[in-house]
């Protein structure tokens, strides 16, 4: 299952989520999560722009082919079930979730969707087309078209990918610093990352009990947090792996510190835009992932660095070439130039 870069554009590139208009980018964000957390996706990350969005992410059709027929009825109907009866709690009621759980042929089809990127962008795109039109008093198209895919073909193409789109807003000078850009994976994973440290904290020097109980309640967690990620609807860092984590043959990836770390630090650096502030903590990660930090500097700060016909090392584009027939897959991203 390949990792995707998927960018959807507002039509004529219009800031329509932007000038006035920024709550959009909130709407975005929270449809984003919820087709996460219905649809067979893992998503790494994400940048919601004024008048894009960036979304790195894989398909999971292994999962969706676990599901029962309920679970598919379920996550159907909570992302496109608007037209259907609801109950006092505003959720689709539960006869018509087992009439349609009790159709084979409409679970098939709707658990092939499920695991489907094209419906996946859509479910995204679609609701918040709607009530910006709605907001507006218009009709017409919201979106540019069809959204455009970019398959990440090594663990070196993934990481760069998630942080470049984590740090377009800083890239953009929307925002000075990673925990600022406001609609990213890395400001959610960052503040999750602040939860855990503020619980470890509590936990350490109030003792149990309702003191502690409240402690935590205020800070948004019930509980002792397992991970710094815990409560995260994104993927977490080390789930980002090119390959079968369960079939053993993914490629090693980063920690969630690692990533972070890695993030804060070219941020910092475009932050400067001096070559000088190349901070040396990057070297040892980027080795890990065999890329030079001139190389990952270089394309951090360019523009349209994660495009083409796919992404990823020499070896990652012989393999696809050969795979689909032709002599080469042409590069565009200066990362893997050489």
């Amino acid at each position: 299952v390949t990792w995707v870069h998927a960018i959807q554009r507002c039509v004529r590139r219009a800031y329509l989520c932007g000038n006035g208009r920024e709550h959009r980018r909130g709407w975005v964000e929270a449809q984003l999560a919820l087709v996460a957390r219905c649809c067979a996706v893992e998503v790494a990350a994400y940048a919601v722009m004024t008048n894009h969005l960036h979304v790195v992410l894989r398909m999971r059709p292994d999962v969706a082919a676990t599901w029962d027929a309920v679970t598919v009825a379920e996550r159907w109907c909570a992302l496109f079930g608007t037209r259907l009866p609801k109950g006092a709690d505003g959720q689709v009621e539960p006869a018509v979730i087992q009439q349609k759980a009790s159709d084979a042929g409409w679970v098939a089809e709707r658990r092939t969707r499920l695991a489907d990127l094209g419906w996946c962008m859509r479910a995204v795109a679609e609701p918040i087309a709607r009530r910006a039109n709605r907001e507006d008093d218009c009709t017409g198209r919201f979106w540019e078209g069809r959204f455009r895919s970019i398959p990440l073909l090594d663990q070196a193409a993934l990481t760069a990918c998630m942080a470049y789109v984590d740090l377009n807003p800083v890239r953009a000078k929307m925002c000075d610093r990673p925990e600022r850009a406001a609609f990213t994976g890395v400001r959610a994973r960052i503040r999750a990352r602040q939860r855990h440290r503020t619980a470890t904290r509590i936990t350490q020097r109030v003792a149990e009990g309702p003191a502690r109980s409240a402690a935590l309640a205020a800070v948004g967690v019930a509980a002792m947090p397992r991970s710094i990620e815990t409560g995260l609807w994104l993927a977490p860092v080390a789930a980002c792996v090119v390959g079968d984590l369960t079939a053993g043959d993914s490629s090693p990836g980063l920690s969630a510190e690692d990533y972070l770390l890695l993030v804060d630090a070219t941020g910092r650096w475009l932050r400067a835009g001096k070559r000088g502030a190349i901070p040396p903590e990057l070297a040892p990660i980027l080795a890990r992932l065999d890329l030079e930090v001139e190389d990952w500097i270089g394309t951090m700060c360019g523009w349209r660095q994660m495009l083409g016909s796919a992404v990823g090392g020499a070896t990652s584009r012989a393999a696809l070439a050969a795979a689909r027939g032709l002599r080469w897959v042409q590069n565009r991203c200066r990362l893997f130039a050489a």
